[in-house]
């Protein structure tokens, strides 16, 4: 009698047990990507592979929030300080990590290290093995973020056109002092109406994070910058961000702009429409940047009028500085609110086949290295610039629990000095004064 009643239990909770399997397999997931990409990557990137996800995945929803990148780090900052960010977040490793990680005391984003471990994507494509800058997304030894896709900056891409027809060599542009010379020559009133038609340079001084990174190569390569190198120690009396170096930096920007480049609070977006349309014969790019050129521009002029030299050496003073650049990712980091990480987590891991990782080539470097080849025969402008970009220096911004309060203060001195709000050393020196605030 009582091994018929065990049997009877077993029959009847087995069925149970597996309905409740199956009804955990058919619940409708739907996951929050927080991002900024533009329209096109949309369309062309993301859109299509999200789709391919939810067919192999029918019961996951993905739904990109909608937020412009000159928004997105202030929102991603007050969500995760309120718990309200989406199930995956879009880093950047230039950006560091602490600043949004240590928004909450556990931190913001969950170690994935046991999720990567033995995980293969259907493709044959290995997470342990063949995603490049896994190493660029750890805290405390943890891996917190999957890289996605990465770039390199800066380099100086000019209008052969407009060159040949001022005759302006492009060797000009790889000093400071050739590059201000090259940069008066481009700018001019073709048509004689008395407005300058074409201008030899642009940089951006409205205060947005995109206009930090173009800043800081300037200082960087006069041998500035917020830290030493922006290696520890971090602290109040190591900030270098007033130095003589900065200074001349900023100045020589100033110079620049007054003389050469369009007035007004110019966004970087701004500067590369302007040089897609033949109004700025010279602007620093990105790796990103040049699939907006292609989209902006026509085949021929894209392909043939577009060429690109490095970022210009540091020559003012009697001292000569080699150029420093940056290489970063765009990570995509799973919330520790979410109540999906493992359906979160099989999305990031697909967003690395190499399929998704083609698509990703219009504007990035893939990070999945079993593509390549392909991505040099693909986008031969994008695998030069990232060959050049090679024989410089790369370095980074301080990865520092207070990096938001310190990029808001860099944005803001810089955007002061350089439109004349305050003097150069005034703006320099009170924004060294409120770094050494936020670090006390």
């Amino acid at each position: 009698m009582k091994k018929m009643l065990i049997m009877l239990i077993v029959m009847l909770l087995v069925p149970a047990a597996f309905f409740a399997a199956g009804q955990k397999e058919d619940e409708q997931v739907v996951l929050t990507w927080y991002q900024w990409f533009d329209a096109t990557a949309h369309e062309t990137e993301l859109l299509p592979t999200i789709a391919e996800f939810e067919k192999l995945h029918p019961n996951v929803t993905v739904e990109l929030a909608a937020i412009p990148n000159e928004a997105y780090w202030d929102r991603l900052a007050l969500d995760i300080a309120s718990g309200v960010e989406g199930d995956i977040v879009t880093l950047d490793t230039g950006a560091g990590l602490m600043g949004y990680y240590s928004q909450r005391p556990e931190g913001a984003f969950i170690p994935l290290d046991d999720y990567i471990e033995g995980y293969v994507l259907s493709d044959g494509t290995r997470l342990e093995e063949d995603i490049l800058l896994i190493d660029s997304v750890k805290v405390d030894g943890n891996v917190v973020a999957l890289p996605y896709i990465m770039f390199s900056a800066p380099m100086t891409a000019y209008r052969k056109s407009i060159l040949e027809a001022a005759g302006v060599d492009p060797e000009e542009l790889l000093t400071w002092s050739g590059y201000y010379r090259a940069a008066r020559k481009l700018t001019q009133d073709i048509n004689g109406d008395g407005k300058i038609d074409i201008y030899g340079f642009g940089h951006p001084a409205f205060a947005e994070t995109i206009s930090r990174w173009w800043h800081m190569h300037w200082l960087w390569t006069a041998g500035g910058g917020i830290f030493p190198k922006e290696t520890p120690p971090f602290t109040a009396d190591n900030l270098i961000f007033d130095s003589k170096e900065n200074i001349a930096a900023i100045s020589f920007l100033k110079k620049m702009l007054q003389e050469t480049a369009p007035s007004g609070q110019k966004t970087v977006s701004e500067l590369h429409s302007m040089f897609a349309n033949g109004a700025l014969a010279t602007v620093q790019i990105a790796t990103w940047t040049l699939g907006n050129f292609e989209a902006m521009m026509s085949e021929s002029d894209y392909m043939n009028d577009i060429g690109m030299v490095p970022f210009p050496t540091y020559d003012l003073d009697d001292q000569e500085r080699a150029p420093v650049y940056v290489s970063w990712g765009n990570p995509l980091a799973i919330s520790s609110n979410s109540e999906h990480p493992k359906e979160a987590f099989d999305f990031i891991a697909f967003m690395h086949t190499k399929e998704a990782q083609k698509l990703a080539m219009r504007r990035a470097s893939p990070t999945n290295k079993l593509v390549y080849d392909e991505f040099a025969k693909i986008k031969p402008k994008q695998a030069e610039f990232v060959q050049k970009a090679q024989d410089f220096e790369q370095r980074i911004v301080p990865d520092i629990i207070q990096w938001n309060q310190f990029d808001r203060i860099v944005q803001e001195s810089i955007k002061s000095a350089l439109l004349g709000t305050t003097s150069v050393e005034q703006a320099l020196q009170q924004a060294q004064v409120e770094m050494e605030k936020v670090l006390k």
